[in-house]
């Protein structure tokens, strides 16, 4: 069984991602490995630093991880991916 089948089965359905809370169940069920865990430290940190009248640092770290979700949606995106990712030895 190749890497790819492990990782990557083909397009899912691409959620609508309209919330904050709706981006963090996109991530838990098709982000990458990690990124949900990422996206909550990446937001509390904006969400602290930014003052209360400009919240475009939390804007910014929304938009990324929504990116990343639509990444991991793209065959396209993950068949280039897989095609940069250098072999495992003994696989």
């Amino acid at each position: 069984m190749s890497a790819q089948s492990e990782h990557y089965q083909g397009a899912m359905p691409l959620p609508e991602i309209r919330t904050v809370d709706d981006l963090r169940t996109a991530l838990s069920r098709y982000g990458f490995p990690g990124d949900r865990e990422k996206f909550e430290a990446e937001l509390s940190v904006a969400i602290g630093a930014s003052p209360t009248n400009d919240l475009e640092a939390v804007a910014m770290v929304v938009r990324a991880y929504r990116h990343r979700v639509q990444i991991r949606n793209s065959p396209a995106v993950m068949a280039a991916l897989e095609e940069a990712r250098p072999e495992s030895s003994g696989v």
